[in-house]
């Protein structure tokens, strides 16, 4: 049967790929003479029922001979048209029918495989295997013991010690007691006023009280030395006075953003970017390495300099600026992920993210293993491992659905980012839950709008830090002109959305640990088990189901 005579003469209907099934297996000839079959039925019918139209139209009206042409080549367009929508149909309905087989097969192999695996005849070779494998993991975590145990401060907090202190406000962060670190987060009062930035102090301590697992240290500073960079934060606070000084929140905000100094800060900002979600705004962040990177490169690029040239010199602005802010786990995170981006570029070689991740988190617990028990650096892991492993698995799913039917390229770079701040939110639940007794529903969908106009107002600090580095001071009133009124619209933005009702929940009680390992085992399984099984490109007229996975 052909397709000519299919269409009675009228139409020869070619299907090319996306429109031409082509397949040389008996299975997909004889789906094809079904389908072709059911049409067939379909085009006969719809056929004969038009054209009893249109003898029933002929007897009682008199057209032209020009008007039954064109009644004609409507009715051929009609016919086409339904005929291309079946033929969408019955790839849907075998596509389906394909993947379902596919599924039940896939479970099917996976459990034979797990049988097999604990059917197995366990030979020598398998105990040598099984045995250096146990000894490795067994060796590792000697190691990690061992060198825990070096660098805890083990003695008691009493006397003459040596601190290193970020001074922040009124108090003071106490990073390490004679280089090494405390089990406890621990701070001193900021008696002699210091400005912020980075001391070595000796420091004779009086008392010090424990309370809720934070340590606070009483006592005297006998001498302090201070950071090298220091002068350069107070070169760029006293940018920050000069500008904005008269501007109290933007004031804030420029010192929390630029150089992470949240002293002036007030609780009640406080509250209302962390109810809104924007609490990442306000520390420095992957967004602000990031911003630095580009900001270098897009000036060196107007310079006409060598492509290796710029990259290396981006590398050196980044080492500087993480260095003044100082070298915290989630900015570490930042930078070694940055520095191995813009090191890729430099060599010639493929940026690879997973590595660069893992790299950064074997770094940071070799540097400081307490680092694993930071909040700031655990939901700093959780936001990229939902952008690196997790969001990519569900973007599979709403591309072809949702993104590719939007036409519209902003609207569509929207909808993604509603997705992926969505995905964000899912991965980070159990860290809010079990740490600030909070539950996130809808704070995600204020990132669409908070994140691009917050970038813009951090985006215009670092350029006026940049033009006064330069005495460039002339444009300061443009400038400074410019990120009032734009803050003031992200500050508008943030006093509403904190009016908004549900954007988080309060829950009674902290979440047990236990409940924060389940979900994540289960957040794992469903990315690398689950996900893979529906995103599978499947050849629907192949018995083999043979498959990739799309990337």
């Amino acid at each position: 049967m052909t397709i000519q005579r299919l269409t009675c003469g009228r139409r020869k209907f070619k299907l090319k790929s996306g429109g031409i099934f082509e397949n040389n297996t008996t299975t997909g000839q004889n789906n094809k003479k079904i389908d072709f079959e059911n049409i067939k039925f379909r085009k006969i019918v719809k056929k004969s029922n038009k054209n009893e139209n249109i003898k029933n139209s002929e007897n009682t009206k008199v057209s032209k001979n020009n008007n039954n042409i064109q009644t004609q080549e409507n009715v051929n367009k009609f016919e086409n048209k339904e005929f291309d929508k079946y033929i969408l149909e019955m790839q849907k309905l075998r596509e389906k029918e394909a993947r379902k087989k596919y599924i039940k097969s896939e479970l099917s192999r996976r459990k034979q495989n797990l049988v097999k695996f604990f059917n197995m005849e366990i030979g020598i070779e398998e105990v040598k295997r099984t045995w250096q494998f146990g000894i490795l993991i067994l060796a590792g975590i000697f190691l990690f013991v061992f060198y825990l145990n070096f660098v805890t401060f083990k003695g008691e907090l009493s006397g003459e010690k040596t601190l290193y202190v970020k001074i922040d406000g009124n108090r003071g962060s106490v990073l390490k007691v004679n280089n090494k670190y405390l089990k406890s987060q621990a701070s001193i009062e900021n008696k002699k006023g210091l400005e912020y930035g980075f001391y070595l102090m000796r420091y004779k301590i009086r008392k010090a009280v424990n309370k809720n697992g934070n340590i606070k240290i009483e006592g005297k500073v006998l001498g302090y030395k201070e950071s090298r960079l220091n002068g350069v934060r107070k070169y760029i606070l006293e940018i920050f006075d000069n500008l904005f000084i008269t501007e109290e929140n933007l004031y804030a905000f420029s010192r929390a953003a630029v150089l992470g100094e949240k002293a002036e800060v007030s609780k009640d900002m406080k509250d209302k970017f962390k109810y809104t979600g924007l609490a990442h705004l306000i520390v420095i962040s992957g967004t602000h390495i990031s911003l630095v990177v580009i900001g270098i490169v897009k000036i060196l690029d107007g310079l006409s300099l060598g492509y290796r040239f710029k990259y290396l010199m981006a590398l050196a602005a980044l080492t500087f600026y993480c260095a003044l802010i100082g070298f915290s786990p989630g900015i570490l995170r930042a930078y070694i992920m940055g520095a191995m981006m813009i090191l890729a570029r430099i060599l010639f070689e493929q940026e690879d993210s997973k590595k660069s991740l893992l790299v950064s988190f074997i770094v940071i617990i070799v540097l400081n293993p307490y680092s694993l028990f930071d909040i700031s650096m655990q939901l700093s892991y959780a936001a990229v491992v939902a952008i690196i492993f997790v969001n990519p698995e569900f973007k599979k799913i709403y591309q072809e659905k949702i993104l590719d039917k939007i036409k519209n390229e902003v609207l569509r770079n929207t909808v993604d980012l509603i997705f992926l701040s969505l995905t964000i939110q899912i991965t980070s639940i159990p860290l809010f839950l079990y740490y600030f007794e909070k539950l996130p529903l809808f704070s995600f969908l204020l990132n669409i709008v908070g994140i691009p106009i917050g970038t813009v107002v951090i985006q215009c600090l670092f350029f006026a830090v940049l033009l006064n580095i330069f005495k460039l001071s002339l444009f300061n009133g443009i400038v400074v002109f410019i990120t009032e009124v734009i803050f003031k619209a992200f500050e508008g933005f943030i006093y509403a959305g904190s009016k908004i009702p549900l954007l988080q929940m309060n829950i009674n009680g902290k979440a047990p640990l236990w409940t924060v390992f389940a979900y994540y085992g289960m957040l794992f399984f469903i990315t690398f088990f689950v996900m893979p099984l529906f995103n599978a490109k499947i050849d629907m007229y192949s018995s083999s189901f043979n498959t990739e996975i799309i990337k």
